[in-house]
């Protein structure tokens, strides 16, 4: 067999995209970060017009944040891409698929490209047995986000000690992007880094038929992202306090993976998954700190676990046909619990950031689903519906997702809030 003309090309063109906010006084009200849940009711609250209000566990003032500036938030893009595939098979054993996008951003980097290859083959003649492949680099958008950094509202932080008086003068935090000189010395600037994130992905993964019935799959992913947008404050900075935005972030993750999948008969099924995976990066990168709106209290950077990070997981999940022509799909999902970080009273990290962890996550959820007609209404004759009910944890397991991180709290360690059991019902038509 030999070149399949399979060849496609394309164009993507993305015009003003734009963010404009009138004032970014707008995004804020007044914030009072309480080290627990407890103190909320012995806390009166208090106004600081656009500030947000750091409180100790007796209700004294820690630390008091207040804003400057206008901030009105202006940011506009036009990126121009090319990208090119081919799918090539070589023979009946080896296959190629490769490519390559060529990009530009008025924002960001003004000329990438992004390559990209993949490959399947199998040995012998039977197709039990087939490996796959796959590397390639990605950029991404450049948030508009990073586009006027330095117009958001300047930070002036205030702390107070027991008696309620400033230990000090307001720190006043001005915004720049970071640079550096042939030296490596930071240099504040107010020019865009004109940079923009990327990432390489590999994997190799490995499927094999054991029996007809019975199909093993391993693969392995390593993904690395570059040149994130980080944000860092800097206290201590020899002309005067900064807010800096650079391009210094990056994050790191692999994984390995083991499935099995057995199909019992011809309407049910059954599947396995093991995942054991590691999730490393910068914790204050523009999205985490911006989106959906920004923290009150923004800490140094660090580089450490990902919130998201979770080493060990096993899930499970099938189909399966159920007297009444009803058919059950069961999930179970058991995890180990997502990292969190121990904070003191101003809400700076006590030892390693995410070194901490919630208790095991379980879940067992199932969904019912039939279908069916309605014949006797006119418009929906012909069609096939759909009904299903979803029930989440079925075993009604104590999954929390808050916990008293605060070290000066009475409760720390102490975990709260967790998802009951639920339900869902749809009704869906069937095309």
């Amino acid at each position: 067999m030999g070149h399949m003309p399979t060849l496609q090309f394309g164009v993507i063109i993305r015009v003003g995209a734009k963010r404009k906010i009138g004032t970014q006084r707008e995004a804020f009200g007044q914030r009072t970060v309480l080290p627990t849940a407890e103190d909320m009711n012995s806390v009166a609250a208090r106004s600081f017009g656009t500030s947000a209000s750091v409180m100790r566990p007796d209700g004294s003032l820690a630390e008091q944040i207040t804003f400057q500036g206008a901030g009105t938030l202006r940011a506009e893009d036009t990126e121009v891409a090319v990208f090119a595939q081919d799918h090539w098979a070589l023979n009946d054993h080896l296959a190629l698929d490769y490519g390559g996008r060529y990009s530009g951003q008025t924002l960001g980097a003004h000329a990438t490209f992004a390559p990209r290859v993949g490959l399947a083959y199998s040995p012998g003649r039977n197709a039990k047995t087939i490996i796959r492949s796959g590397v390639g680099l990605f950029y991404d958008r450049l948030p508009l986000l990073a586009g006027d950094f330095t117009q958001n509202l300047t930070r002036v932080v205030t702390y107070y000690n027991t008696q309620g008086i400033p230990t000090g003068p307001p720190i006043v935090l001005q915004n720049f992007y970071e640079k550096k000189d042939e030296h490596g010395t930071i240099v504040p600037s107010n020019n865009r880094l004109d940079s923009t994130p990327f990432n390489l992905t590999w994997n190799v993964e490995l499927d094999q038929e054991i029996r007809p019935n019975l199909i093993a799959r391993v693969n392995y992913l390593s993904s690395r992202s570059y040149e994130e947008f980080v944000i860092n404050p800097l206290y201590n900075a020899s002309a005067s306090p900064l807010m800096l935005l650079s391009i210094a972030g990056s994050s790191r993750y692999h994984e390995l993976e083991t499935t099995l999948r057995l199909r019992v008969r011809e309407n049910a099924d059954f599947n396995i998954s093991y995942v054991n995976s590691n999730a490393r990066g910068d914790l204050n990168t523009l999205s985490s700190i911006f989106v959906p709106f920004e923290q009150p209290v923004i800490r140094p950077n660090f580089f450490s676990t990902l919130p998201s990070s979770v080493p060990n997981r096993i899930i499970t999940w099938g189909r399966l046909k159920v007297p009444w022509d009803i058919t059950a799909s069961p999930v179970l999902d058991l995890h180990t619990g997502f990292p969190y970080s121990a904070v003191d009273v101003l809400q700076n990290y006590v030892g390693t950031p995410n070194s901490l962890r919630f208790p095991t996550y379980f879940s067992l959820d199932l969904q019912l689903s039939k279908d069916f007609r309605m014949r006797w209404i006119p418009w929906a004759k012909n069609h096939k519906f759909r009904g299903a009910i979803r029930i989440f944890n079925l075993t009604d397991h104590g999954n929390f997702r808050d916990v008293h991180n605060n070290v000066t709290s009475a409760y720390f360690g102490q975990f709260t809030g967790f998802q009951h059991r639920f339900y869902d019902v749809s009704l869906d038509v069937v095309y």
